[in-house]
């Protein structure tokens, strides 16, 4: 097995043990005696290890340990310290000092990966992954330092904790489960890296999945790039390619992964070719012969000095495991549609539990309850898929049934697959139950009684901010860890009520007396393009979304008007990378401008460009809004101006549409009863964009407290960062503060949060199926397609007819250029700044009411919505004819 220098084994050899070089270096050790090729590679043994602790530690460790207490947590970390501090200050025996210097010496110029591979991590019953360190991109003259710091990793608190719990001694390598080695390998140079999964993640079918970017994978797996998709049969036809823009990658630079802008020739340009694409699969297929088992291949790819014959190293292959959980199959239909006009975005799974729980209990559960819905009380309404939010058809279905027909919109029924959606129009109304449960509303929760319901939020609302003022007071960092689940749950519980009023103001009075107007106008006005409906909700008072727009651009205009200030934000690339103080610079070049941005903040700083708690808001992220300012500065455009001209717009639409009204047979009863039910839509449409304001408001300080508790689980080295708290579930989370222990070790909670995080980025830029039951997706929209057109839903009237902009995240915002159609996957209140500059909008998802269709209609852009897969099959640079009207659009030849 191993030579006679025994501290030194190389991966040629066969028949390796675990006991010997680990888990990690098996595989390794497998995949080079199969002739794969791997990057230079050799292990330093876990005789190593041991002759290193035999040679003077052993006794001092083992009193140590007998020192530990393991029900204290501080002693452990104590202990795991004593020992560290011992193997990182203790000499190399000489035999081993020389053997392992020589075979380092020998290495070829370059940076080098050190890893650990302890023997217990790859047991089928252990759970040993991530406990022990590893490094990147060390230089050849640190990689001794840095094989004894591997070494002492062996000893991290969680490990030796682990492996007190599991009875795997800690010192006693005659049990074949102790013991680490260390793995030193060629870091590779990739100038192309990516993934092949041996069958389709995605359906479970055999095709080749190939997913590829430029540079390091490192910028796939940070979610940094959409990485280009190639799927093949595995006779090698290409059945499906989707090139993606790749604006940056994470390329090996003086020994760090450095972050590098593509330069714009290679953005749009394919990864690989067909010749490469041959040869991973080739590679693949073989790969998944050896181990006889579906396969997940990392590898990398150094062009090098021969970019015609470029060498492809295996970095890992193993085998392909499912990231969603086998709840995923159960007997219910599951639709992404509706969550598409409240919650598009990619999801952590502790925001699925602070928003979900809520939806469930409050809005759907007590809301069912109050109105006699009793056969929706008890019924599991979310499910996370993907990172995406699906929500249980069952339960629409049914509280639609209490719908009048004529309310039963195209709009409503495509949260449905088309199949269901004839039976569920002509279903019948229980129109004595809506009745009944309008009566149990009034008794039970008056609140939810149409006229009352605005203004029970505005009071909410009022007594929220002093809560939040108060809140604001509290440094969070002087509280001990028993004092956050506390104010936690006081800021938790304040917003309840915010829940319990848009379950009515939402859910059923936005939607009812927006259907109803829409409906009438047709009937009675012939309104079949809608515009009339935009003119009457549009430039209505009080909307704190476009009152955000307004503040956006009088900034835009004080630093259009002041030429010093614009040149030095313009003469700042990358403002993202600018640091608090030199922010503060920037703005107090002019003080009018620093005045209204600092007022800005205060007013809007708790919002962002998403709801998802894992990102920062503005007031974390001031950067983030000088960009969109900058943006406004580049046009001419006064949203103050625009906004007067929607409101005179409107109060012109109202006095024709009430004068037509008023012509017709009983024109004034039906001018009266338009009159009501209009004033209702229009107050209940601004409620529905201002509950997001006061909704922001909310998460914001549940984001500053769970934030607080993910600063000290890192501290406690419990996560490794910040962000990994986001991924674990509310339970888990707190489970550290409230005393009550997880059903699941730390190190089991971990080997989760990897696996949840690896999901979320892999899909936080690719929308999933509509649908989904028993496991499978499936999509059944209304878009078709005619031999230029793609049919969506028609969400905001008129035509325009100009060139598309594809936007896949907010940060891309500063490329479009005025009168661009900007086509995206969803957008949010933080993106409607820039609504001033486009000429026409094309989602992936929403609906009529969805916020890109509200505002599209505030400014009057024709928007069309439901564009299933709009983003892959328009690019930028296509020139379209966008018509709102019909919720059609057409590419010109």
């Amino acid at each position: 097995m191993a030579n006679e220098k025994h501290y030194i084994i190389d991966l040629h050899e066969k028949d390796f043990s675990i006991k010997k070089i680990g888990g990690k270096a098996v595989n390794l050790a497998k995949l080079s005696s199969a002739g794969f090729n791997i990057p230079p590679a050799f292990i330093v043994s876990v005789e190593s290890y041991d002759a290193f602790i035999k040679n003077k530690l052993e006794s001092e460790i083992s009193k140590i340990l007998n020192s530990i207490d393991f029900n204290n947590e501080k002693s452990i970390f104590k202990g795991s310290s004593s020992i560290k501090n011992l193997i990182l200050n203790e000499q190399f025996p000489p035999n081993m000092f020389l053997e392992i210097s020589a075979k380092i010496n020998d290495l070829s110029d370059g940076y080098y990966a050190v890893r650990s591979s302890a023997v217990a991590e790859d047991l089928p019953d252990a759970s040993f992954a991530g406990q022990q360190d590893s490094f990147l991109n060390i230089k050849k003259e640190d990689i001794l330092k840095k094989i004894v710091e591997c070494w002492a990793s062996y000893w991290n608190h969680r490990a030796i904790k682990y492996r007190h719990d599991s009875s795997i001694g800690h010192l006693d390598s005659e049990i074949n489960v102790a013991g680490i080695a260390v793995i030193v390998q060629k870091m590779v140079n990739a100038d192309i890296s990516g993934v092949t999964f041996t069958t389709n993640p995605v359906n479970g079918n055999d095709d080749i999945v190939v997913e590829s970017t430029w540079g390091l994978g490192e910028s796939i797996a940070s979610g940094i790039v959409t990485p280009d998709i190639f799927v093949m049969s595995r006779d090698g036809t290409i059945l499906e390619k989707n090139i993606k823009e790749k604006e940056k990658g994470y390329f090996l630079k003086n020994g760090e992964n450095a972050l590098i802008d593509i330069n714009e020739e290679q953005m749009m340009k394919s990864s690989l070719n067909n010749e490469i694409l041959k040869r991973l699969l080739k590679i693949a297929l073989n790969l998944e012969k050896f181990f006889n088992l579906a396969q997940d291949i990392e590898w990398a790819i150094e062009c090098g000095k021969s970019p015609e014959n470029p060498q492809i190293y295996i970095l890992q292959s193993r085998p392909v495991t499912t990231l969603s959980d086998t709840s995923d199959k159960d007997d219910i239909l599951w639709t992404r549609a509706y969550g598409d006009e409240y919650w598009a975005d990619a999801t952590t799974p502790l925001f699925y539990d602070v928003m979900g729980k809520m939806l469930t209990d409050y809005v759907n559960h007590e809301g069912a309850r109050i109105m006699g819905y009793k056969e929706i009380t008890n019924t599991k309404l979310l499910k996370l898929h993907k990172s995406r939010v699906y929500f249980n058809t069952w339960v629409l279905e049914k509280a639609f049934s209490y719908y009048p027909k004529f309310a039963r919109s195209k709009e409503l029924l495509n949260y449905f697959p088309l199949e269901d959606q004839e039976r569920i129009s002509r279903y019948p109304s229980i129109l004595h139950k809506t009745l009944i449960s309008q009566i149990l509303v009034a008794i039970r929760d008056p609140d939810g009684m149409m006229h009352r319901t605005n203004k029970a939020y505005l009071k909410w609302a009022n007594d929220f901010m002093e809560k939040c003022r108060d809140f604001d007071q509290t440094d969070l960092s002087t509280l001990s860890d028993s004092d956050l689940l506390p104010i936690y749950d006081d800021i938790e519980k304040s917003g309840i009520k915010h829940y319990q009023l848009i379950r009515y103001g939402m859910v059923s009075h936005s939607i009812a007396t927006n259907l109803m107007i829409k409906n009438w106008l047709v009937k009675w006005l012939d309104d079949k393009d809608g515009s009339l409906y935009a003119g009457l909700i549009s430039g209505l008072d009080d909307n704190k979304t476009v009152e955000m727009n307004i503040r956006f651009s009088d900034l835009a205009q004080i630093m259009r008007k002041d030429h010093y200030l614009l040149q030095k934000i313009n003469a700042t690339p990358d403002l993202s990378s600018l640091g608090q103080t030199e922010i503060e610079e920037l703005i107090s070049i002019n003080d009018n401008f620093k005045k209204d941005f600092d007022l800005f903040i205060e007013d809007y700083g708790h919002r962002s460009n998403t709801r998802e708690i894992l990102y920062p808001r503005w007031q974390e992220d001031k950067a983030y809004v000088l960009e969109v300012i900058k943006l406004l500065s580049s046009s001419d455009l006064d949203l103050r101006k625009k906004e007067l001209e929607s409101q005179r717009h409107r109060a012109e639409t109202e006095k024709k549409v009430f004068t037509r009204i008023k012509k017709q047979k009983r024109g004034y009863f039906k001018a009266k009863i338009f009159s009501v039910v209009l004033n209702l839509a229009q107050t209940y449409l601004t409620f529905r964009e201002n509950q997001r304001f006061y909704l922001d408001h909310l998460l914001f300080r549940q984001r500053l407290i769970l934030k607080e508790m993910a600063k000290r689980l890192v501290l406690k080295k419990i996560i490794a960062e910040i962000d990994d708290a986001f991924f674990l579930h509310e339970k888990e989370l707190f489970s550290f503060f409230d005393g009550v222990s997880s059903d699941k070790s730390i190190l089991e909670l971990m080997d989760e949060v990897l696996k949840r995080k690896k999901e979320f980025f892999r899909y936080k830029s690719s929308l999933p199926p509509k649908f989904l039951k028993n496991g499978i997706e499936f999509d059944d929209t209304v878009m078709e397609y005619g031999k230029n057109a793609v049919y969506g839903a028609a969400a905001s009237p008129g035509t325009f007819q100009g060139i598309a902009r594809i936007i896949e995240s907010i940060e891309d915002l500063s490329k479009l250029e005025e009168n661009e159609i900007l086509i995206t996957s969803n957008t949010d209140p933080a993106w409607t700044a820039i609504f001033s500059k486009i000429g026409g909008l094309i989602t992936e998802t929403g609906g009529i009411l969805s916020h890109g269709a509200v505002i599209s209609r505030e400014y009057r852009i024709p928007a069309v919505t439901a564009v299933k897969g709009a983003t892959k099959i328009f690019k930028t640079g296509n020139e379209l004819i966008i018509d709102g009207n019909e919720g059609t659009v057409y590419k010109k030849e």
